[in-house]
């Protein structure tokens, strides 16, 4: 699995309108079948973590990187962006042992 775990921050006064919007981009990522993990948690009252698990680096870059694909579309239908700010990503291979 291709693990992404992101922070994102709340704009000041933009608090209520942040987690709706975060619970609405969820649950249309969650349909997704390249999305087969999205777990989140505040890390500040004014901050979230997200971790989401893709099938593979592939399926993450065809998700999240098309600007025409359902990641960009899911960002415009719901104004993210326009409540909160990507702060930093981390990205990479989960490893079994």
């Amino acid at each position: 699995m291709y693990l992404v775990v992101a922070k994102w921050e709340c704009i000041p006064g933009h608090e209520a309108e942040f987690k709706e919007k975060g619970v609405a981009m969820r649950r249309a990522l969650k349909k997704q079948p390249e999305v087969k993990l999205l777990e989140h948690f505040p890390s500040s009252a004014s901050e979230i973590v997200v971790v989401m698990g893709y099938t593979d680096e592939a399926a993450y870059k065809s998700l999240v990187h098309d600007p025409q694909g359902n990641f960009a579309k899911a960002l415009a239908e719901h104004n993210l962006e326009d409540h909160g700010r990507w702060v930093w990503s981390e990205r990479g291979q989960a490893e079994t042992d």
